[in-house]
């Protein structure tokens, strides 16, 4: 059989560094990328399942790899990552054209399972509620682009939110060593990286589970350091969880990016009650203030969720206000899902699905405003940006300091550049989602 594979990444950026080690390992054992599905001997699939969307998302991927088996070259699908890491006694009674699980505790023996001969006894391979902890000398490719790269510095969460489905798919919080993470670090920037951006489910709790107990900013001092790394990002800081010294290495570090991601979910306090957050408007609206403060002109994303049970028409309307003063540059909003096997979908004063999307519809309408009003504010300034690619007219794109990779939006430059490099913009327009400039330096 010829050794071609076909690999889809679906999911966060934390899967997506899964992916590029299944990529990774394949290659390493002889497999050759294809990039159409009907070519592959092999078709991996690594899933998400974190919501209802994400699920039958995953599903209807499966269904049309599976086809490939009659109408291509495919002799063995492979399905990996969360849902099987959910689902994995359902999933092997309804897709029988499946011929492996592997679950998230798995994914770094794919290579090796695919190449042997397990019988239909070891079609799921692994168990969900822990998953694989790579290091520095675990094969990886690079999926993002040119000039960046995820630097997934742990696995799993130990937190207890309500609504949440990872800790029993990944298991609890666990971190990666300073020296092993640096080690990486260091080779990505080696293999063209200006961009290094810090990724967990849980960024804010890295450490806690190491000898010595290192807190983050410890480990933020040592990789903005490395050697010809350019930026360094922070992404899914839990809000509770960050200390002035944290503050104090962003403001003094030019490699560490003032731009800060901090999923909120919410701000009434009976609502963050029955998520198992914790928190209130005005202690939270002190914790945004602090951060502007200690780090001048820090750009904040963050993501909320609307109709969460028990959201009444005030709590929602709290909301609102909270965004409306809090005015973050990067806002994401969600709708609330009733996720099986989660508390929140037992939980009494349920939402009704209609006010659910209506209240998400009006906060996102509040946010447009907001960042396009920021967007403006940056028209005739010169920024850092870095180039990706070029566009189909001949122009370049690329990120904005203030733009992190596949959430928020992007650059598009006149002038010249090299692909993977930093360049200087002058803003010349906006909208609420993209920048356009000219390169002058």
């Amino acid at each position: 059989m010829k050794k071609r594979f076909h690999l889809i990444g679906l999911g966060c950026p934390k899967n997506q560094v899964d992916s590029e080690l299944v990529w990774a390992q394949l290659s390493s054992q002889g497999w050759t990328a294809v990039d159409d599905a009907a070519e592959a001997e092999l078709i991996v699939v690594n899933t998400c399942a974190f919501l209802t969307e994400a699920v039958e998302e995953s599903l209807d991927t499966i269904v049309q790899a599976a086809s490939f088996k009659t109408r291509g070259r495919c002799k063995k699908l492979v399905v990996a990552g969360c849902l099987p890491g959910r689902y994995s006694q359902q999933l092997l009674d309804d897709l029988q054209e499946v011929d492996l699980f592997v679950t998230p505790e798995k994914v770094g023996e794919i290579s090796t399972l695919v190449e042997s001969d397990l019988g239909k006894e070891g079609k799921l391979q692994g168990s969900p509620g822990r998953s694989f902890l790579m290091d520095a000398d675990t094969p990886r490719a690079n999926s993002l682009s040119a000039g960046a790269a995820y630097l997934k510095v742990a696995e799993g969460c130990s937190r207890k939110c309500s609504f949440c489905v990872i800790p029993s798919i990944r298991g609890p919080n666990r971190s990666r060593s300073i020296d092993d993470l640096v080690r990486e670090a260091e080779n990505l920037v080696r293999w063209g990286a200006n961009e290094l951006i810090l990724v967990a489910q849980d960024l804010a709790s890295w450490g806690t589970d190491l000898p010595g107990k290192p807190a983050l900013h410890e480990l933020v001092d040592e990789l903005a350091v490395v050697p010809g790394l350019w930026w360094l990002r922070l992404m899914y800081l839990f809000p509770t969880k960050i200390p002035e010294q944290l503050l104090e290495v962003i403001a003094r570090h030019e490699t560490v990016l003032p731009y800060l991601d901090i999923p909120l979910q919410h701000v009434d306090p009976e609502v963050l009650k029955r998520m198992k957050r914790g928190g209130d408007p005005q202690t939270l609206l002190n914790f945004i203030g602090k951060i502007r403060k200690q780090v001048p002109g820090a750009v904040l994303r963050t993501s909320l969720m609307t109709g969460f049970p028990g959201e009444t028409e005030q709590a929602f309307e709290r909301l609102m206000g909270f965004v409306k003063e809090a005015r973050f540059e990067r806002l994401g909003v969600f709708a609330f899902s009733a996720e099986e096997g989660t508390e929140a979908a037992s939980l009494d004063h349920q939402v009704p699905r209609e006010v659910v999307l209506k209240r998400q519809r009006q906060l996102m309408d509040e946010q447009v405003a907001i960042a396009e009003e920021y967007h403006h504010g940056l028209v005739g300034r010169s920024m850092e940006v870095l180039v990706e690619g070029i566009g189909g007219e001949g122009e370049m794109i690329g990120r904005a300091w203030n733009q992190a990779p596949e959430v928020d939006g992007q650059t598009f430059m006149t002038g010249e550049a090299i692909i993977g490099e930093v360049v200087r913009v002058r803003i010349t327009d906006a909208d609420p989602y993209d920048l356009q400039g000219e390169i002058i330096e």
